[in-house]
């Protein structure tokens, strides 16, 4: 009996114990989720005088930086490209699929250095937002800068070569036309962000490097010529040059003079024909350029069939490699 009353009082506190803990303990607070800012689904602020804006969203802070920075030249490039065609429109200026490429290739290589970051926010384990801001008055004077050091070594590129031969001279104001296209991104650029700038200075640069080479390109023709066994040959070159627009003189006057000798031998072992075409180009009385061609060929009895599959393996290697690089001429400005 007496063990019975034990079992009764230990029981008693027992269930004691646990009531008193139940009643004791605190209730868990739920965990608050953080809720996103209202800035990453908003419209960006408007870029004003002094600054510009661009958002992104990445699987990092860094990524979402660099995607923010795209974002910025993306409004800059619908903005310029806009601006471009209604110049285009109204000046006539150029080919307007080639250079609206030019300017979209270019524009994306643009580099904004002077920003910083205004918001940032992680959405998720997976997802990082950011908002940057950009110096706009440091961008433009960049811009300025980079532009006018550009102009200045075109400049000092073209003046170099004046003296040079007409080939030289054709190849060189090629390439700095090509160069001068490149600026059309930073002047359309520059007229965006900056009201006070006016274009057309360095507009009428980006045409007159066009204009130059025109002319340059009107002056330059050849004159293609060489011992009998080269005719074959002579004609394959000058196929290509009027394919590729340049003119074909009557005379040597004034022209650039491609010399065409060829000489072969026939190995009546192997029956194979080796043909070497010695190349040299002329411009007046001066040798700018040379090369020896050597070819070989299956030799069958037939000495116009090597001259036949010859010619038309000069042909491949003309349209692979360029006229230039083919008969040596030496295209360093």
């Amino acid at each position: 009996m007496q063990n019975k009353y034990l079992f009764q009082i230990v029981f008693s506190l027992f269930l004691a114990f646990v009531l008193l803990g139940c009643v004791s303990q605190t209730p868990r607070t739920p965990k608050k989720v953080q809720q996103v800012p209202s800035w990453v689904n908003a419209v960006l602020p408007n870029d004003t005088p002094y600054s510009m804006y661009g958002m992104g969203i990445a699987k990092t802070r860094e990524l979402a930086i660099k995607v923010a920075l795209s974002d910025m030249v993306a409004k800059l490039g619908t903005s310029i490209q806009s601006s471009f065609e209604s110049v285009e429109s109204s000046s006539k200026y150029t080919s307007s699929l080639d250079v609206k490429q030019k300017i979209t290739s270019e524009i994306a290589k643009i580099q904004i250095n002077n920003y910083k970051v205004i918001q940032s926010f992680r959405i998720s384990y997976k997802e990082f937002a950011v908002m940057i801001q950009s110096d706009k008055q440091k961008f433009i004077s960049g811009l300025k800068t980079d532009l006018q050091v550009k102009k200045e070594s075109i400049l000092q590129r073209y003046n170099a070569v004046t003296s040079r031969d007409i080939l030289s001279r054709y190849n060189t104001k090629k390439a700095l036309k090509e160069e001068a296209k490149k600026l059309l991104p930073a002047i359309f650029i520059l007229e965006e962000v900056d009201r006070n700038y006016k274009k057309q200075n360095d507009l009428n640069f980006v045409k007159q490097k066009e204009q130059e080479f025109l002319q340059e390109s009107n002056k330059l023709q050849f004159y293609v010529y060489g011992n009998a066994k080269s005719k074959p040959f002579i004609q394959t070159i000058k196929n290509h040059l009027a394919k590729h627009g340049f003119k074909l003189a009557r005379t040597q006057t004034n022209a650039v003079k491609v010399q065409l000798a060829l000489k072969e031998r026939i190995s009546t072992q192997s029956n194979i024909a080796v043909l070497n075409l010695n190349v040299k180009v002329y411009s007046k009385n001066s040798q700018i350029g040379g090369k020896s061609i050597i070819m070989k060929e299956r030799y069958n009895g037939s000495m116009q069939a090597v001259y036949k599959n010859a010619s038309i393996h000069l042909k491949q290697d003309i349209q692979t490699q360029g006229v230039n690089e083919l008969i040596g001429i030496n295209l360093r400005e």
